[in-house]
């Protein structure tokens, strides 16, 4: 740990200054780093969502030089008189990474890191909490190594949140759909020529001049199907759409963006905002009419995406976090989405973290109506009932 310091990061100005350094220790690094860990993404998503929060980036250096990023945010939750101080990562949305550690820099950044925690957690009750982070992140599991270690003075909590299919992507189509059922297979073929037969049909891409109507076709697909469902989406934060037409052209830009629409006769009738980095895609946010469910117009755009991203190349398609059953019908692989809370030993210190694990859950559960809530629990028995069907089983 000599000569291996922290620098704090707490001001928005500063944040926003760091895009050279960041993207610099991106490309030392020798993991397969994701798109929510650029400084495009983390930025924006903090011009959007940190309103009531405090910037707490930190950067780890060691004899001078930039070894690690932990771009951290300190929240305060509370319900009636109780509160909790928590340390987590910012930037979740469809799943979160802790940091960024440049190449053979592992164990001094981790090490880094978790003497902050210590210090700060001796200053006052303070817990860290990460969310929806991916099971195979390697400074997930840097960060269990060493806290399970005797000499450590932190406990840490896992739970699986929620999992991400993905399918590991071979090198042609024609490989691919042999994986696929031959009834499978039938269905699509049929679904497409009976699409194309009786309407006119058109995959459009979206470029710099068609960005802003594609964007506005989107969201307004979106709210129109899930409000017909009765429960929240995406956009039912109306910070969520300025988020995403900032990020789609920060991306755009960068040649990151990789958003499509079916049309139908002119009409917007399924739409696939996603992204491409790092030889993988990403497929974030969906929308579809129902109206034209008899054609799975979803799946036949789904079809075309894996097309793409097999044709590019690329190494993986990732679903990302959900577990709805149109994403097994292409795969059966899935990684773990984890909740972990890390807090300082002490007495108790197990009680301590379940007692904080529930104050949390009930706190994001009281954000949503029992309306909301009813038609949720009606929905997720559905899709419980189709993965069954569908030979998946229970997931979470």
């Amino acid at each position: 740990m000599t000569n291996t310091k922290i620098k704090i990061i707490s001001e928005s100005e500063e944040f926003e200054s760091l895009s050279e350094v960041w993207d610099s220790l991106l490309r030392k690094s020798k993991d397969n780093n994701p798109i929510y860990l650029t400084h495009e993404w983390l930025s924006t998503w903090w011009k959007h969502f940190g309103e009531g929060k405090k910037l707490n980036v930190l950067l780890i250096e060691k004899e001078g030089q930039l070894i690690g990023i932990v771009p951290l945010m300190r929240t305060e939750y509370r319900i009636g008189l109780f509160k909790i101080r928590a340390l987590e990562t910012m930037g979740s949305l469809n799943c979160n990474h802790i940091g960024l550690i440049g190449s053979g820099s592992s164990e001094e950044a981790v090490s880094a890191f978790l003497t902050y925690l210590e210090e700060e957690f001796a200053k006052g009750e303070l817990v860290l909490r990460l969310a929806w982070v991916p099971d195979d992140s390697r400074f997930l599991d840097l960060l269990r190594s060493r806290v399970s270690l005797p000499t450590s003075n932190l406990i840490m909590q896992e739970k699986v949140k929620t999992l991400a299919p993905y399918i590991t992507l071979p090198s042609t189509w024609d490989e691919y759909s042999r994986w696929l059922s031959p009834n499978r297979r039938h269905v699509l073929r049929r679904k497409l020529r009976s699409l194309e037969k009786a309407h006119s049909v058109e995959f459009r891409d979206c470029t710099k001049d068609n960005l802003d109507d594609m964007l506005s076709r989107f969201i307004n697909l979106h709210e129109r199907r899930w409000q017909s469902a009765n429960v929240s989406h995406v956009f039912s934060d109306p910070e969520m759409k300025g988020f995403y037409r900032d990020i789609a052209a920060r991306f755009l830009e960068k040649g990151w963006l990789h958003f499509s629409c079916l049309f139908v006769d002119s009409e917007t009738v399924s739409a696939e905002f996603g992204f491409i980095y790092n030889h993988k895609f990403y497929c974030a946010t969906s929308a579809r009419d129902v109206g034209y469910s008899e054609y799975s117009v979803g799946h036949l755009h789904q079809m075309f995406l894996i097309k793409h991203a097999i044709e590019k190349g690329l190494r993986e398609f990732d679903f990302l976090r959900g577990v709805e059953p149109y994403k097994f019908h292409w795969t059966k692989s899935a990684r773990k989405y984890m909740n972990v809370i890390i807090v300082k030993k002490g007495l108790c210190s197990g009680l301590r973290l379940k007692l904080i694990s529930a104050f949390l859950r009930f706190h994001e559960i009281k954000q949503y109506s029992l309306k909301e809530i009813y038609y949720t629990y009606l929905m997720q028995r559905r899709e419980a009932k189709q993965r069954r069907e569908m030979g998946v089983g229970t997931l979470v």
